[in-house]
């Protein structure tokens, strides 16, 4: 009994096995400012308190944790990161590239990007414009979620922390819910194709944490089994900014070229064709040209007339062409010599229309050079980049910070 209870319990944990190897892998990485409540979320999202969290300024997380969760259809790996903090306190430019690095490592299917209205730096929205142009976004890899303090004082403003009270009057307030309207409309601009959603903290905990359970619930079952994030989208900044200008350009430049060169291909076509009939007209003319060769060798083979000569014992009969023969002949040799200077002629008419292709020809190949001298290229090429403007003024923003603190650094 005791050898089979032994064999039942090695199936049982085999089977176990097998299908914890059979399950899926979905991989969350949680991102945001610090002090944002990326932690809490986190802590929600593993139904745990693994992850440290604090509502300050200060990063608890100094590095990426990683939690395992086993779930009913697929294992699910949650990753909180350090928090984009103030430039005078962290290298952001560090911390956004070490998460695009770890996203393409780690191979990461959805991203949720905790903002907080109530605690922001003056960096934030350049950070979320460099989210939006190195990671590739959408409504099946990402969600924006926004944590709301109503009711809670202490959280009225981040950036005057030693003036809270004096920020949290009537007045103050309802200008930091209009500032925070003006946020929201931002972030809705910027993210224009991810879900964002939005958790109230209210004073009565119970309500919030309702909330955490229905968003955690809903992204359990339908968010992060469908999870798809494409890998080989998500860029550097620098080398998108490259791309998307090279891009532009090609499609300014095409945008002239084609139609031009669709124009030089029209007058091609027409003088090919014009040389096609040439050597049509050519052919039929030298056709004319043996046929009266023919003509000429015909009667110059058959003559009209015979005369004897010599004496009887060494008579010989001599051929001698008729006048009308030799008038034939020399109107046929006038025939042939007409023919034959309408054919050069026409090699000629050819050769020039000949040069005239390659010279098109030329121009074609030039047109690339041309083409930016246009003023209706630049144009274009303006109106194209202005898309990407906004791309270069956040990588010169965080250079710049970079550039600052590495100097701070070497005084220090």
């Amino acid at each position: 009994m005791k050898k089979i209870n032994t064999f039942l319990i090695i199936v049982l944990l085999f089977l176990q096995f097998g299908q914890n190897k059979a399950k899926s892998q979905r991989k969350v990485l949680v991102i945001g400012h610090t002090g944002a409540g990326k932690s809490t979320f986190c802590n929600f999202l593993c139904q745990s308190r693994k992850f440290k969290a604090e509502a300050s300024s200060d990063s608890v997380t100094q590095m990426f944790q990683t939690e395992q969760i086993e779930l009913k259809d697929y294992t699910l790996y949650v990753t909180d990161t350090p928090g984009f903090t103030d430039p005078k306190k962290q290298n952001n430019w560090k911390i956004l590239n070490d998460i695009t690095d770890y996203i393409k490592q780690e191979q990461i299917n959805f991203v949720v990007l905790v903002i907080n209205y109530s605690i922001r730096a003056s960096n934030e929205e350049y950070i979320l414009r460099w989210l939006r142009y190195t990671l590739p976004l959408n409504k099946s890899n990402s969600l924006i979620l926004v944590n709301h303090y109503r009711n809670i004082q202490n959280f009225c403003s981040y950036e005057d922390e030693d003036d809270n009270q004096q920020m949290c009057q009537s007045d103050n307030i309802s200008k930091s819910e209009q500032n925070n309207q003006n946020f929201m409309n931002f972030v809705k601009n910027t993210f224009t194709n991810s879900t964002i959603e939005k958790i109230n903290y209210n004073t009565q905990m119970q309500q919030t944490f309702k909330e955490f359970k229905i968003l955690v619930n809903k992204l359990k079952q339908d968010y992060f089994p469908q999870a798809q994030l494409d890998h080989s989208n998500v860029n550097d900044l620098s080398d998108k900014i490259q791309k998307e200008l090279q891009k532009n350009e090609g499609y300014c430049m095409n945008k002239f070229k084609l139609p031009e060169e669709q124009k030089y291909q029209k007058k091609m076509v027409k003088l090919e064709q014009q040389i096609m009939e040439l050597k049509a007209e050519q052919k039929t003319l030298q056709n004319l040209v043996d046929s009266i060769n023919h003509d000429i060798n015909k009667i110059v083979n058959n003559p009209g007339e015979k005369v004897t000569t010599g004496f009887l014992w060494w008579a010989k009969t001599h051929k001698f062409h008729s006048t009308n023969q030799i008038n034939q002949i020399n109107q046929l040799q006038d025939d042939k010599s007409n023919t034959r200077i309408q054919i050069l002629s026409q090699q000629m008419i050819e050769q020039k229309i000949k040069e005239k292709i390659e010279k098109l020809e030329e121009e074609s190949e030039t047109l690339a050079q041309k083409i930016p001298q246009l003023k209706e290229f630049q144009i274009c090429l303006q109106q194209a980049n202005k898309d990407i403007q906004e791309m270069i003024e956040v990588k010169n923003y965080f250079e710049a910070l970079n550039s600052i603190n590495k100097q701070k650094q070497y005084a220090q």
